[in-house]
């Protein structure tokens, strides 16, 4: 790849990222306001065009006054609040589609100017299909949801592990075309420091999809203290003092406090463990290379960690009533951050020499 193509695909790639960045957290602000199932059906195409008149938000409307969610905890909706929460939802749909033809219009141009070869077209390939699973998988979360209050909380958990795995393998690639040419000596380089690195994006993740079921189940309600969890400083004693069932994290159940509980207290678990394999990470390569920007990128392992966990901690103890939206989409920007960091490391662990 030339040093022209080179820079265009670099910034293609840059432009990628950020739109998925901004698009997951549209999605966290649709999901916090209970926007989800305001469009009730899958329209590829006529989808585009929103309602243009009273009659057609009359008929939107009408639509969904006959869901589960309208008749339990909405009934008596005026038409400017369905606006409202209809807007969330279709501006979540509108990204996505915006974003299939940043991708595939130059990704034509691309191949017409012969930049790709086969190896990097197929990679550039699973953006695609990655990209049409996460739209198909969706609509299946939304339609889960229809015939009840809210979308079932296993669902949202795969959706957004699906969004942000991408995003990371989006980062990945934009990496391999900014500094494909580049090779990072390293002095003591030892391989328990890559597979630290691997053990943290996978801690990372589990951490993510316990986040995604605590978000649908509204975990935080049920125990907005820190740190302790309603008094107990280890284990929680709802766990053996409340009935065990697994049926909030199938199908949202706003009486299943032992539920709440239980992944509330894994997601807490979960986090303590992060931050210390990130601090240990830190301390064992903080000194393992000169490259400025590696250099950054491992100095700043640590603030992003605790920044992140910081954030969680301000969400919990603001979930009083309701779920805070602006701390719930900030904590979820903050796992998007420390994602982009933990790849980046990855990337530059794998780019490396041994002295």
């Amino acid at each position: 790849m030339s040093p022209l193509a080179r820079k265009v695909v670099g910034t293609w790639l840059l432009i990628g990222c950020v739109m998925v960045f901004f698009q997951v957290l549209v999605g966290g602000v649709t999901r916090l306001t209970e926007s989800g199932l305001s469009i009730t059906q899958w329209k590829p195409i006529k989808g585009i065009v929103p309602p243009l008149n009273e009659n057609e938000w009359n008929v939107e409307f009408a639509v969904y006054k006959e869901m589960t969610q309208y008749q339990t905890i909405n009934e008596g909706m005026t038409l400017d609040e369905f606006k409202k929460i209809y807007f969330w939802e279709y501006f979540h749909r509108f990204w996505a589609r915006f974003m299939g033809f940043v991708f595939i219009i130059p990704f034509a141009f691309f191949l017409g100017k012969k930049w790709f070869d086969k190896d990097f077209s197929r990679k550039i390939g699973v953006l695609f299909i990655w990209g049409g699973l996460i739209a198909v998988y969706g609509w299946i979360m939304v339609k889960s949801g229809l015939t009840g209050t809210f979308v079932p909380p296993i669902h949202l958990s795969i959706h957004l592990v699906l969004a942000l795995s991408l995003f990371a393998y989006l980062i990945y690639m934009t990496l391999s075309v900014y500094r494909a040419d580049y090779v990072f000596p390293i002095s003591n380089h030892q391989s328990t420091i890559s597979n630290l690195a691997y053990a943290i994006l996978a801690v990372l993740f589990l951490q993510i999809f316990l986040g995604g079921i605590v978000s649908g189940m509204k975990a935080g309600l049920a125990a907005n203290t820190w740190p302790d969890i309603n008094g107990d400083y280890f284990v929680p004693s709802a766990l053996w003092q409340f009935q065990a069932t697994a049926d909030g994290f199938l199908k949202y159940d706003a009486q299943n406090f032992w539920g709440r509980i239980l992944i509330q207290f894994l997601h807490r678990t979960t986090a303590y463990t992060l931050v210390i394999l990130v601090f240990i990470f830190f301390f064992k390569s903080r000194n393992i290379t000169e490259d400025k920007l590696f250099k950054l990128a491992l100095n700043l392992f640590p603030v992003f960690v605790l920044l992140q966990a910081t954030i969680g901690i301000i969400t919990v103890l603001n979930c009083v009533g309701k779920i805070p939206v602006f701390y719930g989409v900030l904590h979820q920007a903050g796992a998007m951050l420390l994602i982009a960091e933990t790849v980046f490391v990855i990337f530059h662990l794998k780019k490396t020499e041994t002295k």
